[in-house]
């Protein structure tokens, strides 16, 4: 081996070596698993096409859909992918990033963000439940450029140690474990949510109105829809029970009508809450967020709804 050939070598092993460092560096700074929905790396660890129903989404599709009872009932393997408040765009890259190796059957996807999400960005602490762990690759890019408005802020999002650097003195056991032993938070994406003393009220408000979807949800909602149509999977919008104002309950009417012009199931749990029998007492954690027993209920009720027996 020539001497210039051996400079490229070492040239390219250091660099490796560098970016392997800069990942581990950057993993065992980083938050780790906040009992907000999935863990990404997670996510990662499912066998190629082992998901059945990929749900997508916010939180209230990780606190209304239990993946564990679809198994149970059903025996299709389901995972949430979804985080807190997850705004549409940062939702249909998160489906570009599942298709990658996974193939379901069935693609949930739960629309409160879609309605009453408002504004082109989301607050960073969204972002970062969303992105920090996704793999670099051209759709974490392309996830950061449409979820960060400033390109100087989008740096730390690419090295995720410029923000964490701080993080030092609080590193516990659980950042060396999910760095350098893969261990990651195992719920499947959900989360049971407990009862609370929040009062309810029955929904009986009824509108027939249609209302403007904002811009970037519209948009971005079209693509979920192309993606799948591309992709040849059964897309169903889901809208899990909420007490809605009129605007939000004239928005789900738009969105109705995208849903029938374009043949997709849209299942509507606001104005049928009633067919859910629910106990307003114990199964909401507030006014848009089931609790763990109004999961299960409302989880019975959607297998029954999509004939997935």
């Amino acid at each position: 081996m020539n001497k210039k050939l051996e400079k490229i070598v070492v040239y390219l092993v250091f660099i490796l070596a560098l970016i392997f460092l800069l990942q581990k560096t950057s993993l065992l700074f980083v938050r780790k698993g906040n009992g907000y929905g999935t863990d990404v790396l997670n996510f990662y660890k499912q066998e190629n096409n082992s998901i059945d129903v990929l749900v997508l989404g916010s939180s209230h599709a990780y606190s209304a859909i239990n993946p564990y009872l679809i198994e149970e009932e059903t025996g299709l393997n389901a995972y949430n992918f979804c985080t807190q408040q997850q705004p549409v765009w940062i939702t249909y890259h998160y489906f570009k990033e599942a298709l990658k190796t996974q193939n379901p059957q069935y693609v949930i996807l739960e629309l409160f963000t879609v309605i009453d999400g408002e504004g082109d960005y989301a607050e960073e602490s969204v972002n970062r439940d969303a992105i920090d762990k996704m793999r670099i690759s051209l759709n974490k890019i392309e996830t950061i450029r449409v979820s960060v408005d400033k390109k100087e802020d989008r740096i730390p999002y690419y090295f995720n140690i410029i923000k964490y650097h701080t993080r030092y003195k609080e590193l516990n056991a659980t950042d060396f474990k999910t760095a350098f032993l893969g261990e990651t938070l195992d719920n499947k994406g959900y989360i049971a949510l407990p009862k609370t003393d929040y009062i309810f009220p029955e929904q009986k408000l009824r509108n027939d109105e249609k209302a403007e979807i904002y811009s970037k949800n519209l948009k971005y909602l079209n693509k979920i829809i192309d993606l799948a149509e591309d992709n040849n999977m059964e897309l169903i919008l889901v809208k899990t029970p909420a007490l809605y104002d009129e605007q939000s309950l004239a928005r789900l009417n738009t969105i109705k009508k995208i849903a029938e012009n374009k043949n997709i199931i849209l299942l509507d749990y606001v104005n049928n809450m009633e067919t859910l029998n629910l106990d307003y007492s114990n199964d909401f954690y507030d006014h848009g967020h089931l609790s763990g027993t109004g999961s299960d209920k409302f989880t019975k009720k959607l297998i029954e709804d999509l004939n997935l027996n």
